[in-house]
């Protein structure tokens, strides 16, 4: 049975006389091993359970790096893409094939682009504070009567929207939050239309993106309760640059650049959502970080030097992060989440809710 089994994920606990057998694996078991197990068992019933998580971890799993350095370190063994080292790690993370990789993210790329189809199309929720916006934008945009910002003002318009699906509890995918769902996707998605690219380009760049969010999470954080806002619009900002430069055909060291750059840029940001809504200033910020990420990436395709190496600048964003005042780090007591006018949304908020209820 075991050897049916993708990783020694079987295990049987025996107390008298009753036997429960558990099986942990990645994919599904088969009925060739539930009959197997049935013709040595007497099986009284089978429950099935699924996973929480769509990508399981292992205990004796055994990565090829954990950072930028370990990973260039890796690339000499061959000249491979920023996405295909991201498959590496992948596979060896997740115990997956590379084909199960690389639709997973298609997967994912998927529903981006439908949530950000459903934004453009119109949103409406009560217990928000930002309205319909992203279409506006879009007429503008497309009557000309917007500053020539080019593949920025698709960008835009993309991370607008995706904000306003995740504000009115739409389907969103959290790249690499909730609070930070716009930044990068929008920009990699708002590039690769602009530019006329497959979904293929899309899922290289994303799976790029998605490798120096694995750094960021080696090495810092997430969560704006611990770092601030650096540490989720700054850390879309520092994957999406990475995900432009592959999308353009760059070098991984011009990807690892952009990101560098990137996360620079974006020290010391503050966390302070008016009215505990996850909606300003984190739009605007979600737009910084699409601006932030395109510029980034320029500037590392000219080779740009970015001095600092970006595990180097992903710790020092973690310490910055981590001496922000209490206050500054999503905790609704300080900067614009208490001035006059985001306690009188609070209160209006507050209001509908209650008479919601």
């Amino acid at each position: 049975i075991e050897k049916n089994i993708a990783h020694d994920a079987l295990t049987v606990y025996k107390s008298g006389t009753k036997t429960l057998i558990e099986i942990k694996d990645i994919y599904e078991t088969s009925d060739q091993v539930i009959r197997e197990l049935k013709n040595r068992f007497d099986i009284r019933e089978i429950i099935k359970v699924s996973p929480v998580l769509p990508v399981l971890s292992h205990s004796d799993m055994e990565l090829p790096f954990r950072t930028a350095g370990e990973m260039l370190e890796y690339q000499k063994t061959g000249n491979l893409h920023l996405w295909e080292l991201a498959v590496i790690y992948e596979t060896a993370r997740g115990n997956l094939k590379e084909s199960d990789v690389f639709t997973k993210m298609t997967e994912i790329v998927e529903i981006l682009q439908n949530s950000i189809k459903d934004g453009l199309a119109g949103t409406e929720y009560k217990d928000r504070i930002l309205g319909f916006q992203s279409g506006k934008f879009a007429d503008k945009n497309k009557a000309g009567q917007l500053l020539d910002a080019g593949m920025l003002n698709r960008m835009t318009m993309y991370v607008t929207a995706l904000m306003e699906v995740k504000s009115s509890m739409g389907i969103i995918v959290a790249a690499p939050t909730a609070g930070a769902c716009g930044g990068l996707p929008g920009a990699i998605i708002g590039a690769a239309h602009q530019m006329n690219l497959t979904t293929e380009d899309m899922v290289k760049a994303m799976l790029a993106a998605g490798i120096i969010g694995v750094f960021i999470a080696h090495g810092a954080t997430f969560a704006a309760e611990v770092g601030g806002c650096q540490a989720e619009t700054g850390a879309g900002a520092g994957m999406a640059a990475a995900g432009l430069v592959e999308l353009a055909g760059g070098t991984v060291q011009q990807a690892l650049s952009a990101a560098s750059l990137a996360l620079q840029n974006t020290f010391g940001m503050t966390c302070d959502p008016v009215a505990n809504r996850v909606e300003a200033p984190c739009l605007g910020k979600n737009v910084l970080a699409a601006a932030n990420a395109l510029t980034c990436a320029n500037m590392a395709l000219s080779d740009f030097d970015a001095l600092i190496p970006l595990d180097e600048v992903i710790e020092a964003m973690y310490q910055v992060g981590i001496s922000l005042p209490r206050e500054l780090r999503c905790t609704a007591l300080g900067g614009l989440s208490i001035t006059k006018t985001a306690k009188k949304i609070e209160e209006k908020l507050l209001k509908i809710s209650k008479s919601d209820d």
